[in-house]
C-alpha cells in the first residue's frame, strides 16, 4: 500500500503534532483513493474537540459522525483515516507503533497514520526510511511517520509514504552565490 502526502498534509501533520507536543494529537485524513490503490492525502486536519493526554487520545463519537456526514456530501475528498501522535515524554521516547487500542478500532480500506515526536538530538534531513516511513528533523524536533491499514486477512501492515515536498524541504541550492532552499518539486524557493 502506498501513501502519498500534499505539502498541506504534511504540514497538518507537522504543527497538530506540536501544537500539545508532550501529549498526543489526532485528526482526519482527507483525500481520495485512486485507480491503483493508492491513498493520496490532500489534507490532515486537526481534531479540535478531542481530550488529549500523554498516552492516548479521546474523541467525541457525536462530533465524529457530523464529521463524517458532513464530508460525504462533498466529494470528490473523502475522509479515507485518521492520525494520531505518539509523543516523547519524561525519560520514554515515542515510537510510532499502534497500541492494542488503535488495532482494535482499526477498518479496513482505511489508512492510519502515527507521528512520532520526539526532541532533537541532532539534525536529520527528511528522507524515506527502509522501512517506509518518512523521518527528520524540523525546528526542535524529530519526526517519524509511519502509515498503518489492515491487509484483506485484517492484519495490521505497514505502508509506505512518499512525500515529494518534504523530501525536497531541506535540499539547498546554490544559485549566483545565494543559498537557497528548494520547496519540493514544484520548484517553489525562499
Amino acid at each position: 500500500m502506498e501513501v502519498y502526502l500534499s505539502e498541506d498534509a504534511f504540514w497538518g501533520l507537522l504543527i497538530s503534532a506540536i501544537e500539545v507536543y508532550k501529549k498526543e494529537c489526532f485528526g482526519f485524513l482527507i483525500g481520495y483513493r485512486d485507480e491503483n490503490n493508492v491513498f493520496i492525502v490532500e489534507h490532515a486536519l486537526s481534531y479540535q474537540s478531542a481530550r488529549r493526554y500523554n498516552t492516548g487520545v479521546i474523541e467525541n463519537k457525536r462530533a465524529i459522525r457530523r464529521i463524517r456526514k458532513f464530508l460525504s456530501n462533498i466529494p470528490p475528498l473523502a475522509l479515507i483515516g485518521d492520525f494520531h501522535s505518539h509523543a516523547g515524554w519524561g525519560d520514554l521516547k515515542a515510537v510510532p507503533t499502534p497500541s492494542d487500542q488503535d488495532v482494535l478500532e482499526m477498518e479496513p480500506k482505511t489508512i492510519y497514520i502515527i507521528i512520532e515526536v520526539n526532541d532533537k538530538r541532532k539534525s536529520v534531513p527528511w528522507n524515506y526510511n527502509d522501512d517506509g516511513a518518512l523521518s527528520g528533523t524540523t525546528d526542535d524536533y524529530y519526526f517519524k511517520i509511519v502509515a498503518y491499514y489492515l491487509n484483506p486477512q485484517s492484519k495490521v501492515k505497514r505502508g509506505n509514504i512518499f512525500c515529494p515536498y518534504a523530501i525536497g524541504f531541506d535540499a539547498k541550492i546554490r544559485k549566483n552565490g545565494e543559498s537557497r532552499f528548494n520547496y519540493g518539486t514544484a520548484g517553489k524557493s525562499l
